[in-house]
């Protein structure tokens, strides 16, 4: 087989992490597989290609911002990505996060079409089958037509103009033309989203993320990992990872009013810190920030040296920080929102109504005391090694992969 994947990112994030997962377990079983994605670093492996330049992201970015479309401009940006599918010839196209600034949708879907490459869609979040939005939280004119958007200043931002009943109706004629489609979601609850949108005319079906359990995201020694960042063995740490904790969405609040109850008896780290973020902090005093990271190892030895980790998002499909936490031995703290429930099923970690306050704090205290009765340390490592594997995860796409081709070819 010959795959080749599209994200806006590789290898940064969450959904970028998935894509080099699948990526690396495709070549290391013997596969040809290619990535094309839109912005961020350049990696170093092999059959990585990356379309876009930093101006027309900019460019893009502010066009969605004025303009209230996204998804419309990116034109000699994917043309570049056409002639790369020309190159490559894929057997199969596995489609992750398409917005980000990156993609002329119209362009994409009418190659695509016109060549008829079956696709795996892979939803990493909402924004395939909402005119804007990459979560809707209470809204559900999704599922009749969007407009009128109570999110419009959300991510895809729009500053003035709101066209996403137009981006809607577009989206639904682009994304269901074409008959060779499957539709994965990482949880149980963004597949039957997708089932009840216009996405229902195919297979939807859930895959859970994966992540190198045996390499990467591994119980480290909590003793030395504090003694390496200068913490002592007796320091109770809540540990908190996000992207840009400036986005509301990521709940950064929560563990801010958390922490405030909790001085004087645990430490809250929190990775991925930006520095404009600081006024937030004021009257706080035992969180430490430090800014995002690469270095994977690093964070396996912070997720290690935790005693909970806390994922306070508002919306989130099945967060992969939450998995690599688990797999480290620390159990998880967080809303019932999206697909976070099902991530901490079997005394894994502590769920709490989305936005209580008062039962987060309590949560997190109760997941400090040992008499918690949570699971921790290599028994919850072996649970996500079984259940989260890359090479799980990686298996049940290529069945997935061969499924379809099987069909494709069977209507030639």
């Amino acid at each position: 087989m010959r795959i080749l994947q599209i994200n806006s990112h590789y290898n940064q994030g969450g959904a970028a992490k998935i894509v080099a997962c699948i990526h690396r377990q495709l070549l290391a079983s013997g596969q040809e597989s290619y990535v094309a994605y839109g912005r961020g670093t350049r990696p170093t492996e092999e059959n990585i290609y990356q379309f876009n330049k930093v101006p027309e992201i900019y460019f893009a970015a502010l066009f969605s911002r004025v303009a209230g479309i996204n998804g419309w401009s990116n034109r000699w940006a994917t043309k570049r990505l056409l002639s790369y599918i020309d190159k490559v010839q894929p057997d199969l196209i596995h489609m992750h996060a398409l917005h980000g600034y990156y993609l002329n949708f119209p362009m994409l879907f009418a190659y695509i079409n016109k060549h008829a490459i079956p696709c795996v869609w892979t939803f990493h979040d909402c924004h395939a089958f909402v005119g804007n939005c990459g979560y809707y939280f209470d809204c559900d004119k999704w599922k009749s037509g969007c407009g009128k958007c109570p999110h419009i200043h959300n991510y895809p931002t729009s500053q003035f103009f709101d066209f996403t009943r137009f981006m809607w109706k577009r989206k639904k004629e682009l994304f269901t033309s074409g008959q060779s489609k499957v539709i994965v979601s990482p949880s149980d609850w963004l597949t039957e989203q997708a089932k009840q949108s216009y996405f229902g005319k195919y297979p939807c079906i859930t895959i859970r993320n994966g992540i190198d359990t045996e390499k990467t995201f591994y119980p480290r020694d909590r003793k030395q990992c504090r003694e390496k960042y200068g913490y002592t063995q007796d320091e109770r740490i809540v540990l908190g990872i996000a992207v840009g904790y400036s986005d509301p969405r990521k709940g950064a609040k929560y563990i801010i009013r958390a922490a405030r109850e909790l001085q004087g008896e645990a430490k809250v780290i929190l990775i991925g810190w930006e520095k404009k973020n600081d006024a937030m902090l004021e009257g706080v005093s035992n969180i430490i920030t430090l800014p995002a990271t690469q270095s994977a190892d690093m964070l396996a030895e912070y997720y290690s040296m935790a005693d909970v980790f806390v994922l306070p998002s508002l919306a989130e499909n099945y967060a992969t920080t939450t998995l690599e936490a688990m797999a480290c031995g620390t159990p998880v703290v967080g809303f019932d929102a999206g697909g976070i429930p099902e991530q901490l099923t079997d005394n894994k970690g502590i769920v709490v109504k989305t936005g209580d306050q008062k039962a987060f704090t309590e949560a997190i205290v109760n997941a400090l005391s040992d008499a918690s009765g949570l699971i921790r340390g290599q028994a919850l490592a072996d649970m996500i090694s079984t259940d989260n594997s890359m090479e799980k995860m990686t298996g049940e796409y290529m069945q997935v992969y061969q499924q379809i081709l099987q069909e494709s070819k069977s209507k030639e």
